[in-house]
């Protein structure tokens, strides 16, 4: 069974990171956030066990965070909420599953021979799994330091509890894409670091890993022509 799911394993982490990201644009924000989002993060979580399934010292260690995170979401949905500890938690559960399935997908589609869609698939894994990153970077700062962050529709998270995830999560794919609209801002100066850090490494990934990836496409497409 894992074997099949892992040759789509790019397939399906995609998959489960669109619909972290577009699924509000389905489902009303607060149901999207208390109760689909920590399931779809959980499903990521088990595509990311799938994609690093031949990876044996990864695999027990994504499996440890997989657990942890279900007794979270769990305790939260019995709780009808999450204390601050606890989220905590949650962040630096996913902050670290993000952090070493983005390396592993760099590693995969680094060394990859031919390039293919699943490969493309990784690629755009990968710079959304960096966007991921950066939200929770963003998230944390904010909890640990209040109003870090200024404008938008930040004012609206005392009415809405949504959206703050919301509008961090825009904030970070955002600036990782350097497109910078300004209307979300970072105030202190953590949340400056930050923020050069989320832009930093977006403008990387698309240099380095891009290329690589294009520069193997063109040879593959060459050695086809002249053969």
């Amino acid at each position: 069974m894992m074997q099949k799911l892992y040759k789509i394993r790019f397939e399906l982490f995609f998959i489960t990171q669109i619909v972290i990201l577009f699924g509000s644009l389905l489902i009303p924000g607060a149901l999207f956030e208390e109760t689909i989002a920590p399931i779809a993060f959980l499903l990521n979580l088990i595509a990311g066990i799938i994609l690093i399934f031949k990876r044996k010292e990864f695999f027990w260690f994504f499996l440890v965070l997989l657990v942890a995170s279900s007794v979270i979401f769990g305790i939260a949905q019995a709780n009808d909420g999450m204390p601050l500890f606890t989220s905590y938690m949650q962040f630096g559960i996913y902050f670290a599953f993000y952090l070493v399935v983005t390396l592993e997908i760099i590693k995969q589609v680094w060394y990859s021979a031919t390039v293919d869609k699943k490969v493309i698939y990784g690629m755009i894994s990968g710079f959304i799994s960096l966007g991921l990153i950066g939200f929770f970077i963003c998230m944390s700062i904010e909890l640990s330091n209040p109003e870090s962050f200024a404008g938008g529709l930040l004012h609206q998270q005392e009415s809405q509890s949504h959206t703050l995830t919301e509008q961090l999560m825009y904030f970070s794919f955002i600036t990782m894409m350097t497109i910078g609209y300004g209307d979300i801002t970072p105030i202190t100066p953590l949340a400056q670091k930050a923020s050069i850090l989320i832009g930093l490494i977006g403008q990387f990934y698309l240099v380095i890993i891009t290329a690589v990836v294009v520069g193997k496409f063109i040879n593959q497409k060459s050695s086809k022509n002249r053969s």
